[in-house]
């Protein structure tokens, strides 16, 4: 699995994102920054990056994902 395939899903559903990734082969590490999670829970969070990449969870493709959500400020304080 390409790192950038994953980031480009995200920030396709979540145009603001920033979205940092490491990882290789089928499992990433995924920090994704967006002012659209203010006011949302952690849980909803990761809903909607996860929804963006199911297919891929589905298929085999990607197999583990660990993921952090942040609002700019949070990933700045």
């Amino acid at each position: 699995m390409n790192p950038n395939d994953l980031i480009q899903r995200i920030r396709l559903a979540i145009p603001d994102a920033q979205v940092h990734s490491s990882g290789e082969g089928c499992s990433f590490n995924l920090r994704v920054i967006s002012a659209s999670f203010a006011d949302e829970s952690l849980i909803k969070r990761h809903r909607r990056v996860m929804s963006t990449l199911n297919d891929l969870i589905a298929s085999g493709a990607l197999h583990a994902v660990t993921l952090q959500t942040h609002t700019p400020d949070e990933a700045n304080s």
